[in-house]
């Protein structure tokens, strides 16, 4: 078992320890526990909606499917993908400087966040499906209890997963890799002081 780890190691260099096997596992469970507690939440919520006759009536339920909710996961959809494309794409730039030693990719990208305008209609549109889920008139308690925990968790891992994707300095691998003093440096008298060279 051993030698298979020293094989692993040796054809894969840029790996880091602290990024791999066991170590990363037990890094990234609170993210799931965080998505998973988020669903329980909402979950119990329209157990408790639904206990006390407030869901919609049942006449209800085919206007909001096809109008409502339809629309609001379109708009979610469109918004979610492209925030998770974005920051992907960033991430592997960053990676790509990083292992290049390219500084000034680096520092254009290294303060790089998700706009307001993204994370606001998403925020929005997230809040206007779990609503209706919520309010929904599910034929059975189980049936609508395992909806909304699923729904609202899928959400929850997606916003949280994309805001760790967002912020390098919380990469293990961002932290190993970079050199320290890449961290300190101010951008714009950097970019400045190129400038003035020219």
């Amino acid at each position: 078992m051993k030698m298979l780890w020293k094989k692993i190691d040796k054809k894969n260099p840029n790996y880091v320890l602290e990024n791999r096997h066991w170590i990363s596992a037990k890094r990234h469970v609170p993210v799931v526990i965080k998505a998973i507690i988020s669903g329980l939440i909402f979950a119990f919520a329209q157990y408790s909606i639904n206990y006390y006759g407030l869901s919609f009536k049942k006449v209800a339920e085919n206007a909001i499917l096809f109008l409502p909710l339809a629309f609001a996961f379109f708009v979610y959809v469109i918004f979610a993908g492209y925030a998770v494309n974005r920051v992907l794409d960033e991430s592997k730039e960053v990676s790509r400087a990083i292992v290049q030693k390219d500084l000034d990719t680096f520092l254009s990208y290294r303060d790089e966040q998700l706009p307001i305008l993204i994370h606001l209609p998403l925020g929005l549109v997230a809040g206007v499906i779990i609503i209706f889920i919520l309010f929904f008139p599910f034929s059975g308690e189980v049936i609508g209890v395992t909806s909304v925990f699923s729904i609202v968790f899928v959400m929850a891992l997606l916003f949280i997963i994309t805001r760790e994707l967002d912020s390098y300095e919380n990469s293990i691998w961002f932290r190993a890799k970079t050199p320290p003093e890449w961290w300190q440096i101010d951008i714009e008298e950097h970019f400045q002081d190129k400038r003035s060279t020219k």
